[in-house]
């Protein structure tokens, strides 16, 4: 009951930051499941807040049930809100991506290329089913949470989202991975051939081709530069939750076949888009980072999506 009590008051802190008032209940089990909703996106949706501030606070009681990482097990709570974060953010990409695809009728494809009709469900089913994807993504975190092989830190339920370490882990994973990839593609055509040539048989990517790949590729190129970002940037679990949700979702929207609304600004900023990302699938030999074009710009690899001819500028 105690643990129980806990999470009430958890989510009874997130409504109440999120919505100016507590849920009645929150303490009930009906109410918990609720009110999480808030608590695991709050991470993504108040740097968009016009009262965001650098820091977002959970205050989080302090108690046994939430022992550190010295003990022989951690307990499991971070771990699963964790992965309730990625889930819950992984459904706003999809319910997004439905929404424009299937309700609005989108039709600002990137590629030229007439890409075949394929039905939704069929597609979410593919994507969902990926063993290299969440599959080994959520066994990855959970055997380097349960065996106590991340920072102690990273156990630390109190305090709060700290956005320079979120960012901080944003910019070094997606430059490990950036050399990871280059390395995939440049060390030998038999290291390209075992890892990452299985995903590159989609020059024309569809959003539920981002995690379609091999076993060797996911782990060279997303669980080794994870670990070592863990090991460099030290920072709570509410921070890991808050990197890990935008991380493991923008790698899905970069595949996305259609150009975002956001697209533009994004790309003044170095940010990369699905169009930028396409460029490395028609191409090859560019664009080999994906969250940011920065490491491109620097090593001389990027090729912007308005100088590739086999895409619509008019969508860009």
């Amino acid at each position: 009951m105690e643990s129980l009590t806990i999470f009430g008051k958890l989510a009874d802190h997130a409504t109440q930051w999120m919505l100016g008032r507590p849920l009645p209940s929150a303490e009930s089990v009906a109410s918990w499941t609720s009110s999480l909703f808030p608590a695991s996106v709050a991470a993504m949706i108040s740097i968009a807040s016009p009262n965001s501030s650098l820091s977002t606070d959970f205050p989080i009681p302090q108690s046994s049930a939430f022992p550190t990482a010295n003990a022989a097990w951690p307990s499991p709570v971070g771990l699963f809100l964790g992965l309730l974060s990625v889930a819950v953010g992984q459904s706003f990409v999809l319910l997004w991506f439905y929404f424009r695809r299937e309700m609005l009728g989108c039709s600002t494809y990137i590629q030229k290329e007439a890409k075949p009709r394929y039905d939704f469900w069929e597609g979410l089913q593919t994507h969902l089913a990926q063993p290299e994807g969440f599959v080994l993504l959520g066994s990855y975190l959970s055997l380097t949470w349960m065996f106590n092989l991340m920072p102690a830190s990273y156990y630390d339920m109190g305090g709060s989202v700290n956005w320079l370490h979120v960012a901080s882990q944003l910019v070094i994973v997606d430059a490990l991975q950036t050399i990871m990839h280059f390395l995939e593609h440049k060390l030998s055509p038999a290291v390209y051939r075992a890892s990452h040539k299985p995903h590159h048989k989609w020059l024309n990517p569809r959003l539920f081709d981002a995690f379609n790949g091999s076993l060797g590729d996911t782990i060279f190129m997303i669980l080794i530069p994870l670990y070592l970002t863990a090991n460099i940037v030290h920072c709570n679990v509410w921070s890991y939750m808050a990197f890990g949700t935008i991380y493991a979702n923008y790698l899905t929207l970069i595949h996305s076949e259609f150009t975002n609304p956001w697209d533009r600004y994004f790309s003044i900023l170095g940010i990369g888009t699905a169009a930028d990302h396409h460029v490395h699938h028609r191409l090859f030999k560019y664009n080999y980072g994906h969250l940011f074009m920065w490491w491109d710009k620097l090593l001389g690899t990027y090729r912007s999506p308005k100088h590739v001819a086999q895409f619509d500028q008019s969508v860009l």
